[in-house]
């Protein structure tokens, strides 16, 4: 078998992961390996929690199993801050709601996480960092989260709705676009996502589009953003049009957004 090797982006989530709650063990099972390489990665950085178990079993009382289930459930709570608060073993904790029919997935769990909720310095410095690297490489536009990249009949797409749109054209038989430079703008470097013979071409998801036009939040700076609403708007004027393209991947749909917003229109 192959030693699994971590990327720098990898490691920063196993850390957020850690660090929000989420056991070694289940943290491995994510990732597919054994635990002991994500506890050697968190033992490195001096972030792995010691057991205290005792070798006795802990029996609790049916008030502090709806206490648990309440503040999982209701408040919110991580299993350290559940554990902190009632003063039991945090693994005790984790094994608890693991086996509970009321477990969060994965992805409610970060979803939660990444709402409202400041992550600690430690883990914004580790993200910072390679997210830096990763601009400097030029692998990828730098946006927010980070996202996989891949390469369809040649074309660097950026994350999986770019794929999708790409691949869905190849199917169709459709012609394909090419991938574009950086724009210069008064807002800063634009990068469009594709190029093709009479417009730029945007994607977006549905949450994307509603940050894009400042109907809900981005999730990683977790303010209202317009500024990659201010470059393209820009560029539709001044350069060449962008047509913005929301990608319904579950109806395998392509939904094209009406720009008459970006027509002419000052930005405030």
């Amino acid at each position: 078998m192959n030693k699994k090797i971590f990327s720098d982006n990898e490691i920063c989530d196993i850390i957020e992961r850690y660090q929000n709650g989420l056991s070694c063990r289940k943290i491995s099972m994510i990732y597919d390996v054994s635990v002991t390489p994500i506890k050697r990665i968190l033992k490195e950085r001096n972030l792995l929690r010691k057991g205290y178990s005792n070798g006795k079993k802990i029996t609790l009382t049916e008030e502090q199993e709806i206490l648990i289930k309440k503040m999982y459930l209701n408040d919110f709570k991580t299993p350290p801050e559940i554990s902190e608060k009632l003063k039991l073993n945090v693994h005790f904790i984790e094994k608890i709601i693991y086996n509970s029919e009321y477990s969060r997935t994965v992805g409610e769990s970060i979803s939660l996480r990444q709402t409202g909720k400041k992550r600690r310095d430690e883990v914004r410095e580790t993200l910072k960092i390679a997210q830096q690297k990763l601009a400097k490489s030029g692998n990828r536009k730098q946006t927010g989260g980070v996202c996989k990249t891949y390469v369809v009949e040649g074309i660097k797409c950026v994350g999986t709705y770019e794929k999708f749109y790409i691949e869905k054209l190849r199917k169709e038989n459709k012609k394909l676009p090419k991938n574009s430079g950086s724009i210069n703008t008064p807002y800063g470097v634009y990068y469009p996502d594709f190029l093709n013979n009479d417009s730029y071409i945007e994607i977006k998801s549905d949450y994307t589009y509603d940050v894009l036009i400042g109907k809900k939040v981005n999730r990683w700076s977790r303010k209202f953003d317009k500024q990659q609403l201010r470059k393209i708007k820009w560029v539709n004027r001044n350069i060449f049009p962008v047509d913005i393209l929301v990608i319904d991947k579950r109806n395998n749909n392509i939904i094209k957004k009406e720009i008459k917003w970006a027509l002419g229109a000052t930005e405030q």
